[in-house]
């Protein structure tokens, strides 16, 4: 059984006031003999020092992540750090962190270095434990090519049991180069191109929550079937090349490169797809991000097979899927830990109320709830767990959750 307990600062300047007040609060909790912390800051603790300094003087091990917002154990901020700490008898928890993933300009390159980091982190990890893991927590570094799906499918390639969960690292500088402040956090280092692990073995079954769309927000229900894909590129839909079959229906205004894609590159693609154990209904979302004349570029990756509706991301659809995903937890639950990660374009979407997800994600959970909700650029989380396996999946403009 895992207990928890959540610590916050909002003191972004001063490192030595910070790891007091951090500290300080942590001296008093009933911490066992197993402990580790879950660190979520704004990227100007990075810019300070103070997320490093505040993780080194804590008296466990500490794996994390950037984000712009995020809500924790009552609070609601933007300048905020928070552990979620996590401390068990019977539970263990190993924790590692990959090589450098960098940015590579042919894509088999960049997926097979993917691969090949994930793999070796994963294993260091699992040697660290005496049980079989029973949970993966991933912080991965923010790419502007998105690979973390590579770094899904070789894990669940190895252990296919393992349910996957976690989110990519931001700030508010990601459509400049150099990025400077997006961060994964391991024991007090700060990584740009570093993947960060946590695996759970022991008495622990974590529940699983993931929600992206109100069927209101849907403006083109399930207009074709993907028919071909190279990992994050929409190749074909209809055996049709993707551009130009968008380009059919109105979505895209001229061929070359001139054409105007705004309208595309708005929206959102959510697939349809089969469970993998004879069962339909599962969707999962993607956005676009890139048209070239091949195909579609998209935020994670995609499933031949799958069929695909188009829809917009609204601020009634972002509040609504929360305010359902929350419901749904507290009717599954009746208290417990909640690690939740939501789509940095979901922020977006709520336009001049950019607390709105966060405020309600606080405001529902803050009693019975031990919980972390923080902003991504990607979600991990597993569609389903079922007859020994774990439905992995990568998500975008997604709200998910993991409850234990």
């Amino acid at each position: 059984m895992i207990k928890s307990y959540t610590v916050s600062v909002t003191e972004v300047d001063d490192g030595e006031e910070a790891v007091r007040l951090a500290t300080g609060k942590i001296a008093s909790l009933p911490l066992l003999k197993n402990t580790v912390g879950l660190v979520t800051a704004h990227p100007e603790f990075v810019a300070s020092g103070v997320a490093g300094v505040v993780a080194k003087a804590l008296p466990f091990p500490t794996v994390g992540m950037t984000s712009i917002s995020h809500c924790a154990g009552g609070a609601a901020e933007t300048y905020m750090l928070s552990v979620l700490i996590l401390t068990s008898e019977d539970c263990e928890f190993a924790h590692a962190v990959s090589g450098a993933i960098p940015e590579e300009s042919a894509p088999e390159a960049a997926a097979r270095k993917c691969c090949e980091e994930a793999l070796k982190c994963y294993e260091e990890a699992r040697g660290r434990l005496n049980g079989e893991p029973k949970l993966a927590i991933i912080y991965a570094p923010y790419h502007h090519d998105p690979h973390y799906y590579e770094y899904i499918a070789a894990i669940s390639k190895v252990n296919e049991r393992l349910p996957l969960f976690g989110g990519v690292c931001n700030d508010d500088r990601q459509s400049l180069l150099p990025r400077t402040n997006a961060r994964v956090f391991h024991c007090g280092e700060e990584h740009e191109d570093r993947l960060a692990l946590l695996l759970v073995s022991g008495d622990v079954s974590p529940k699983f929550y993931v929600d992206s769309v109100t069927d209101e927000a849907m403006i083109m229900p399930r207009v074709g079937v993907i028919t071909k894909t190279a990992g994050n590129k929409l190749l074909q839909v209809n055996n049709v090349n993707a551009a130009s079959f968008f380009r059919s229906i109105g979505f895209l205004a001229a061929d070359g490169p001139s054409a105007t894609h705004e309208g595309l590159l708005s929206s959102l693609f959510v697939l349809h797809i089969d469970n993998g154990d004879g069962t339909s209904g599962t969707s999962i979302t993607h956005i676009p991000i890139q048209v070239d004349d091949d195909g579609i570029r998209c935020g994670g990756g995609l499933v031949e097979g799958a069929g695909i509706s188009v829809a917009f991301n609204t601020k009634e659809s972002v509040i609504e899927t929360a305010r359902r995903t929350i419901a749904k937890i507290k009717k599954e639950n009746a208290g417990g830990t909640a690690i939740i990660h939501t789509c940095l374009g979901r922020r977006y979407g709520l336009l001049g109320e950019p607390m709105a997800e966060l405020s309600l994600i606080n405001d529902s959970l803050k009693e019975g709830f031990n919980y972390a909700a923080a902003y991504a650029t990607g979600e991990i989380c597993p569609t389903g767990v079922r007859e020994g396996r774990a439905f992995n999946q990568d998500h975008s403009q997604t709200i998910v959750a993991c409850v234990f």
